[in-house]
């Protein structure tokens, strides 16, 4: 088999390899195959166990974000590492901001960033990072995409985590940036004989009241210069029965 030739290690990673076998490889430019293989071989980080992604979405550059799990593993590997600590930062119904352990709120506190603590040896002062919900919140037409709807905490407490460890070991994660930190671009709205297709937002907020009255007023005004032809040209329009044939 493939793997048993060892052709998925990251010492034997080439773009060959990485476009018959690796999720949108193919689409890739060579330029963007050569920096994803330098940077997997400088970082000892193989695509092909999940720790390094390379996201292509049509024709835009392609994105190579490296997975938390991987920023984890590499950083409990390093002697000089003690332990993290994560959780979030919510806004309690006094308006006033608290810090709590863990990716966790009520339904009562409105989640508006994270925060991570990286405790080292060489370091009496740990590495603390804070990052707001604002700056990393993922959208789609107009709204949090699914992931950072349903999982907004756990989502805003990786990105957290994910930059702590890369200030904690620059040396290690230089240059890297973890897939929450990643949007996915926003689809453009089809267009179809001149008109685009609505957004979210848009479809919302539609209102079949308002609409079906607005075009109720533009089909009388249209109709309304033939009635005014014929009152001018006073011309009679005769009800056609059968017994006229």
């Amino acid at each position: 088999m493939a793997n048993e030739l060892g052709i998925f290690s990251v010492d034997n990673l080439n773009m060959t390899t990485i476009k018959k076998y690796l999720d949108g490889g193919g689409k890739a430019s060579d330029e963007e195959l050569v920096l994803l293989i330098n940077l997997c071989k400088q970082n000892n980080m193989n695509p092909f166990m999940k720790e390094v992604y390379f996201i292509k979405y049509g024709n835009q550059p392609a994105q190579i974000v490296v997975s938390r799990d991987f920023y984890r593993k590499r950083a409990f590997q390093n002697p000089n590492f003690v332990g993290i600590e994560v959780g979030v930062i919510v806004l309690n119904k006094d308006g006033v901001l608290e810090h709590n352990e863990g990716t966790f709120k009520t339904h009562e506190q409105e989640l508006v960033g994270a925060w991570a603590r990286v405790h080292l040896k060489n370091t009496e002062i740990p590495v603390y990072v804070a990052v707001s919900y604002d700056e990393y919140v993922q959208m789609k037409d107009g709204h949090p995409n699914k992931m950072w709807t349903n999982k907004p905490c756990t989502m805003l407490g990786k990105v957290a985590e994910s930059q702590a460890l890369r200030m904690a070991f620059p040396a290690e994660f230089s240059g890297t940036y973890g897939e929450e930190e990643y949007p996915e671009p926003e689809k453009e709205p089809r267009e179809v004989n001149g008109v685009k297709e609505p957004d979210r937002a848009q479809i919302e907020s539609f209102d079949k009241e308002d609409y079906a009255a607005k075009k109720i007023e533009e089909l009388k005004e249209k109709a309304q210069p033939q009635k005014e032809v014929v009152e001018e040209t006073d011309e009679v329009i005769q009800e056609v029965t059968a017994e006229d044939f």
